[in-house]
């Protein structure tokens, strides 16, 4: 068994050197982490539209500057290769943006800000 090095230590920390990411895998983290920022952007927008309250208000730019920094610190570690400990931090910025696109759908959800018909209910009213 190889040991670490004080000298790895210091440059990489204790998650070990960059390794090179596996096959197609930054592509599907990337289209992970853009589709979940995109329904972030969108419940944002149709959020800011149904409210009219300071304090939700205050509340749903503060979730969307949060999304809006995971999602620039994911793009900049699919950038190159990562530690494991980078890789670890992009998981829990992936976690925390598919968590922030639920809380602003749940927002949107809770207010009856839906402006887009359910289909199915479209439907059956031409029926």
């Amino acid at each position: 068994m190889q040991g670490v090095q004080a000298r790895e230590w210091r440059r990489y920390g204790f998650g070990g050197p960059p390794q090179p990411w596996e096959h197609n895998a930054q592509r599907d983290l990337d289209r992970l982490a853009t589709s979940y920022y995109l329904d972030a952007l969108e419940q944002h927008r149709r959020a800011v539209e149904s409210t009219d309250d300071d304090e939700a208000l205050r509340r749903l730019e503060e979730l969307f500057t949060t999304a809006t920094r995971h999602k620039h610190e994911i793009d900049f570690t699919l950038r190159h290769w990562a530690t494991p400990v980078e890789r670890a931090r992009l998981e829990d910025r992936l976690g925390q943006l598919m968590r922030i696109s639920r809380r602003l759908r749940a927002f949107v959800d809770a207010s009856g800000g839906e402006d887009d018909p359910d289909p199915a209910d479209e439907a059956a009213a031409v029926a």
